[in-house]
């Protein structure tokens, strides 16, 4: 990890561990967002072992979806019986998307009376006596909100985001101190970013140059073929991830089974993915004669609620007639992401309303500062 980091002389790993000391020795409270995933793991082993040298404890927060890999679930629960840990793994109802199926739109994960993919585990938190929001992210705020007034003393929440997986990340790497721009203090409970500008390469050079446990999913995709940059153990049905539904029968042959009896769309999504037809946005089928075109019969085939809230949306970008916008909702359609996760191509040229031509502007502007950073790399 010789590559440099970052606003900084040093490689990667020495840059972080030096960022995980400053949080030790300025915050009496640490959460850890946990995923079971391969960049929280990193963050898990820099942050148990500083742990371990001072005889501190930290928080490890788990937000359980329901829909995961069982290799992920076993992981967890490793990682939640370690001596230094504080265990918050969260296993209440929760609204989730689910982007296998326009007629089911969510997942209502450990919700009451519901089959459950599995049975709760004995380490979580599976009830909650005060009100919480029902939703992922919200849902993620409200528990370090929780942690910040419950815990005596400060707090700083910890993520596992890296600015190499999206360009809207990289926005991260401007923080209002250019010496702890890994960090964001202007609104509590504040967040750190401890390995922001680490690579993919990064993160799997420091687990298996240091043989350290992790999700062992992972062995299996490999097994399979395909990109170690690509690979994602997340929520199986998230519209950014659920084409992992294609090689779970392979990978996880029953947890398939339960999961296909759990949701609509489960089976039928693992075929079309398969084929790339889920995210063929490429070339127009044969049998339409625009993208528009398209758009419409895809709209008028869809859920009536989910094509009132699609409608919405679409009148927000003028009705255009433009190309990029109409491939833009057609993805946004075939993946049932109507809360608008996916993010469109900046580089396509949209017939913008006045609000939306300044927030171009403003995403231009943007891009000269990541230009500017990723020149410094």
């Amino acid at each position: 990890m010789a590559r440099t980091a970052i606003r900084g002389v040093a490689d990667v790993l020495s840059a972080t561990q030096k960022r995980v000391e400053y949080l030790f020795d300025n915050y009496d409270n640490i959460q850890l967002a946990f995923s079971g995933g391969k960049d929280s793991t990193v963050l898990f082993h820099l942050i148990n072992s500083e742990a371990k040298k001072r005889d501190r404890k930290f928080i490890l927060y788990f937000q359980d979806q329901e829909a995961e890999y069982q290799g992920t679930i076993d992981f967890v629960e490793w990682a939640m019986s370690q001596p230094n840990v504080i265990p918050q793994w969260y296993q209440v109802p929760i609204f989730m998307t689910n982007a296998a199926s326009h007629q089911q739109l969510f997942l209502w994960a450990w919700g009451d009376e519901e089959k459950w993919v599995r049975d709760k585990n004995p380490l979580a938190i599976q009830k909650l006596d005060k009100k919480y929001p029902k939703r992922f992210y919200k849902f993620n705020l409200w528990v370090a909100q929780q942690n910040r007034k419950n815990f005596e003393g400060s707090f700083v929440s910890i993520i596992g985001l890296r600015a190499e997986e999206s360009p809207d990340r990289r926005f991260v790497m401007f923080g209002e101190d250019s010496e702890l721009f890994w960090l964001r203090r202007k609104v509590e409970p504040y967040k750190a970013y401890p390995i922001i500008d680490w690579s993919y390469t990064d993160v799997w050079k420091y687990l298996i140059d240091n043989n350290l446990p992790y999700n062992k999913v992972y062995d299996k995709m490999y097994m399979l073929g395909g990109s170690l940059r690509s690979f994602r153990v997340s929520n199986l049905v998230h519209e950014k991830a659920f084409r992992c539904l294609v090689d779970l029968q392979e990978l996880e042959p029953e947890t398939y089974d339960k999961l296909e009896q759990r949701l609509q769309g489960v089976h039928t999504a693992s075929m079309y993915g398969k084929e790339n037809l889920m995210y063929s946005i490429k070339d127009l089928p044969k049998n339409f004669k625009s993208w528009k075109e398209y758009k419409d019969f895809l709209l008028s085939s869809i859920h009536p609620d989910l094509k009132r809230m699609f409608d919405y949306q679409w009148s927000r970008f003028g009705y255009t007639d433009d190309v990029g916008a109409c491939k833009y909702m057609v993805k946004r359609i075939l993946l049932c992401d109507w809360e608008g996760n996916i993010t469109w191509n900046r580089d396509n040229e949209f017939n913008y309303t006045k609000d939306q031509i300044l927030h171009k502007n403003k995403l231009k502007r943007e891009d000269e500062i990541v230009k500017k950073w990723t020149s410094l790399l």
